[in-house]
């Protein structure tokens, strides 16, 4: 139900008519790396933003609960995220930063 609710967030700053696709863009980068990655990618990318400690290790502790799903089931959700991203109209960017999604409009 959280991980829905999160979803909607997503989509409702995404499509806002009023946001940038830059900000569509970094959220979809974000979320589906989020989901998609290991743990230590993710780790690695936190580290690129000069993230405390404390927020790593947060952030790692909430994608050990998330990566309790099946790779099926993250793949699932990160799909339903890049069909609310091509409503953004950045199929460009999904197909360059994650190929290995396959998506039919």
């Amino acid at each position: 139900m959280k991980l829905s609710l999160c979803l909607l967030v997503i989509l409702a700053v995404c499509c806002y008519e009023a946001n940038a696709r830059e900000v569509c863009e970094a959220i979809a980068h974000e979320s589906i790396s989020f989901l998609l990655r290991s743990e230590q990618e993710v780790k690695t990318e936190l580290e690129m933003y000069n993230a405390t400690p404390v927020a790593v290790e947060a952030k790692l502790k909430v994608k050990r609960c998330v990566d309790q799903m099946s790779y099926k089931e993250r793949y699932d959700i990160a799909l339903r995220l890049v069909y609310a991203i091509l409503e953004c109209g950045v199929n460009g960017w999904v197909q360059k930063y994650y190929p290995e999604i396959d998506y039919i409009l």
